[in-house]
């Protein structure tokens, strides 16, 4: 209605510049308050402009007008922290420390600064000084949720998940509408296992921000992880309604496709991630592994075709050796992986690789010799113990075969597969008792192949005991 009347001033622009970052449309708003301080020199307005700005991603022009701000009302904490944040965001690190060590020598309230400090070491991968920053900032002004939320997400950085999730509780408790620290809350449930505490803070996301891409990208996750698949399904779709192109989504909905045997939709959406323009290396790596799991071998080497070998990151190269090994082309992979160990030097994963392609090729001596020197670099090293246990099962020399495994068991006290092929082993040597003990281990670790289980010859030793059919029946093999 002022506008019809046409008596708009300074002030009116300031209130639509206001209404528009409140709708997230912060270039209008930028633009409003642009034409706020042209109609009259007015501090308010000129921060205004420069947060404007700096939420529309603008942050060079928000540097400049929060810099002359800061010239002008040096005095005034919040356009220092703001010109602070644009110099983070420009990654003009030595600025940011400048400025921060400038207002804290001053009377300014220091939890703002030792939150930026934070930001900088964490940029810098410093993260154990990151979170000290974030605890000065916390301890200096208990009620600033920002440092208390950063210094959660350090604590999730350096592994301590407990803390995390005692800041993150914390921060909630502070303010019960704060999503961001919902959303960690249900990420730290979903690396854990707990699946149903997760589903309810990916719900509580769902409630604050019902379009919240991450959030539904979360919680199909966490679905998935339960094994609700067609609700997973659901989410995913659902946040690619949203964001077509948000790659960790398309990644997750493709392992739900490769779960479910439709390796059609699954490379349809593998090969939309790799067409992504912004793609992170770990995001190209994770796609390339997929389409590895589900055999497209050929695709991959065209996926890798872009780099020429000497600049190609090494977790690439190895993905391409692999896939060249996988469709016989075996001098060529072999070329490459020499060229891999001299420059990466020898290590437990290339030598399996190598070991794998030489008894292949039939040099089985070779290829032995290359486990063994795998396992003295990584005594842990799983697939080149593997590898060397079956060998010495083939050549009839289960006692090997067995304390290879052995020591993989006491390294990997967690892991299923090597009681599985603990089981086997045993089965093999005719040690039945332990046969079944290793298998019921397995099982109780986590080994899912139940169809495996059944068909494989090397366990066909340990059927005809009631101890076996006792097992199939609690397990749902039979």
């Amino acid at each position: 209605k002022v506008e019809k009347s046409g008596q708009t001033d300074a002030r009116w622009f300031n209130a639509m510049g206001e209404i528009a970052l409140l709708e997230k449309q912060f270039s209008v708003g930028a633009r409003y308050f642009r034409q706020a301080l042209e109609a009259t020199e007015d501090p308010i307005y000129a921060l205004n402009l420069g947060n404007a700005l700096f939420y529309a991603g603008e942050f060079s022009a928000a540097q400049k007008v929060l810099a002359s701000y800061n010239e002008k009302h040096p005095e005034d904490i919040h356009g220092l922290v703001n010109l602070v944040n644009c110099h983070l965001h420009l990654s003009e690190l030595d600025a940011v420390k400048s400025l921060c060590n400038s207002g804290l020598a001053s009377q300014y309230t220091k939890a703002p600064l030792w939150n930026c400090l934070g930001q900088r070491e964490y940029l810098m991968g410093n993260h154990a000084n990151a979170w000290d920053y974030f605890d000065k900032a916390y301890g200096d002004s208990p009620e600033y949720i920002d440092a208390l939320f950063n210094r959660g997400n350090m604590a999730y950085k350096l592994g301590r998940m407990d803390e995390a999730m005692a800041d993150f509780t914390l921060c909630l408790r502070k303010d019960e509408n704060f999503i961001a620290a919902q959303l960690n809350i249900a990420v730290i449930h979903l690396e854990r296992g707990e699946w149903g505490m997760g589903k309810s803070a990916a719900q509580r996301c769902l409630e604050l921000e019902p379009d919240s891409v991450e959030a539904r990208y979360v919680y199909g996750r966490l679905l998935f992880g339960s094994k609700e698949f067609r609700g997973a399904r659901d989410a995913f779709r659902s946040a690619l309604k949203a964001a077509p192109d948000h790659v960790p989504t398309l990644l997750a909905l493709s392992k739900l496709h490769i779960q479910e045997a439709e390796s059609e939709a699954a490379g349809l959406l593998l090969r939309r991630v790799l067409l992504a323009r912004s793609l992170e290396p770990e995001e190209r790596l994770a796609a390339l592994t997929l389409l590895v799991e589900m055999g497209q071998h050929q695709q991959c080497i065209q996926a890798l075709t872009r780099w020429t070998t000497p600049d190609m990151p090494l977790e690439l190269r190895k993905i391409l050796i692999f896939c060249q090994w996988k469709l016989g082309k075996i001098k060529e992979a072999l070329e490459q992986l020499d060229n891999l160990v001299k420059q990466e030097g020898e290590t437990g994963e290339t030598l399996t690789l190598l070991g794998r392609m030489l008894f292949q090729s039939g040099a089985e001596d070779l290829a032995v010799a290359r486990y063994q020197k795998a396992m003295e670099l990584d005594p842990g090293c799983l697939a080149a113990g593997f590898e060397l246990a079956r060998i010495h099962m083939a050549r009839g020399d289960g006692r090997k075969a067995l304390k290879v495994l052995q020591t993989l068991s006491q390294l990997h006290p967690d892991d299923a597969d090597c009681f599985y092929n603990l089981a086997c082993c045993q089965a093999k040597n005719h040690n039945f008792d332990d046969s079944l003990q290793y298998l019921k281990s397995a099982i109780d670790k986590g080994f899912q192949d139940l169809e495996k289980i059944n068909a494989d010859e090397d366990l066909s030793g340990i059927r005809q005991f009631p101890a076996y059919s006792q097992l199939a029946s609690q397990t749902g093999m039979l």
